[in-house]
């Protein structure tokens, strides 16, 4: 064999093997963030280099992570003339063998930086992913070491690319907007087991109630779940590659190939293992001059991010927080985390209450 042609294999089989390493982490990713509502990929963004018996190796057993790492993940629905703004936003949390995320909803009230208090999707809207990554971690009190950002238009291709996802619509649904800037907004779907392609994912994903924000982020999380165990079955690991070539466009990070790597092994490691852990901002649904927030509950915020998910932020960035944000009423209280002191009064307030009950009967 000359030395050109053994040059050609050697360049071939790195390539052979980053993509398959490319294929392994895709796959990790995409069941992790389907399950907390987002679909995710990368593309390389350097050249890095990485031994070719380490290659080959790793196909078989992933590295993790060596230190704690965290991720800002957004999806960005972008549009011509227009940056777009992020309408799904994550912070994930990696350590050895454990991963934390919590979902920002998109009308979360938020001081931005030389522009005051706003919904958090206006910050990258305003200035990019680095704004984005200040008021993230101006709000949480935390560092942002990494960012991926997804273009929600490839969305409904890689539902169509993995043939569709089966989901319990749990009523019927319908809504028409003429003035979407996609052209139009008809959601017409009926109760009932489904079959969603990629259009009518985007219908279930997109549609919105009077439970606003926090319902359409409940059926979000019911169509990922729905879409985990959809992506696990083993015939779509054959359509991996078309899947890749449709998100590869889509994405943009400054994650390293290395860092790709580790993270894809944590995030298996922590899925086997059960080690994942989710929340969302909790807050009140308020109107301020006429716009719908999620004005946060500093309190139950920290709560949520330092006992339940065991982020590393302090209690008294969230008691600073809090002087920001004026309590609102009970009855628009958002809160879909576990709270085990909450259910635990609520059963006891139960068992009071029946006790009075019984007491009294004539």
């Amino acid at each position: 064999m000359s030395e050109q042609s053994a040059k050609e294999n050697m360049a071939r089989r790195r390539r052979e093997s980053a993509r398959k390493i490319l294929v392994s982490f895709f796959s990790c990713l995409f069941i992790i963030s389907a399950l907390l509502g987002v679909y995710a990929g990368f593309r390389f963004t350097d050249a890095e280099v990485i031994d070719e018996k380490n290659l080959a190796q790793n196909e078989e057993v992933l590295p993790t992570i060596k230190r704690g790492m965290s991720l800002m993940l957004m999806g960005v629905d972008e549009r011509k003339d227009d940056v777009g703004r992020s309408d799904t936003l994550m912070f994930l949390n990696f350590s050895r063998d454990k991963v934390s995320l919590l979902s920002i909803p998109r009308d979360t009230r938020v001081y931005i930086e030389r522009r005051g208090y706003e919904k958090i999707n206006a910050a990258y809207a305003i200035g990019g992913e680095d704004l984005a990554r200040q008021t993230v971690e101006d709000f949480l009190g935390v560092s942002v070491d990494r960012y991926v950002k997804i273009d929600t238009h490839a969305f409904p291709k890689i539902i169509d690319e993995l043939g569709g996802v089966d989901i319990y619509v749990e009523r019927d649904m319908q809504y028409e907007d003429p003035w979407d800037d996609d052209g139009g907004l008809v959601i017409d779907l009926k109760q009932g087991y489904q079959h969603l392609d990629g259009k009518s994912a985007v219908e279930f994903v997109r549609f919105r109630d009077s439970e606003g924000d926090a319902g359409r982020v409940r059926r979000q999380q019911a169509f990922m779940k729905a879409l985990a165990e959809k992506i696990t079955e083993p015939e779509i690991i054959l359509k991996l590659p078309q899947i890749l070539s449709v998100a590869v466009d889509a994405v943009e990070t400054d994650l390293s190939l290395s860092e790709m790597l580790a993270l894809a092994g944590t995030l298996k490691s922590a899925e086997s293992e059960g080690n994942i852990q989710t929340g969302v901002v909790p807050g009140y649904w308020q109107y301020i001059e006429g716009v719908s927030y999620l004005v946060p509950d500093a309190e139950r915020l920290g709560e949520v991010v330092m006992e339940n998910l065991k982020i590393n932020s302090t209690k008294r960035h969230f008691e600073r927080l809090a002087l920001d944000y004026d309590r609102g009423s009970p009855a628009d209280f958002y809160d879909v985390n576990p709270n085990l002191e909450r259910d635990l009064q609520i059963l006891d307030d139960f068992r009071r209450a029946r006790f009075n009950l019984e007491e009294n009967k004539l």
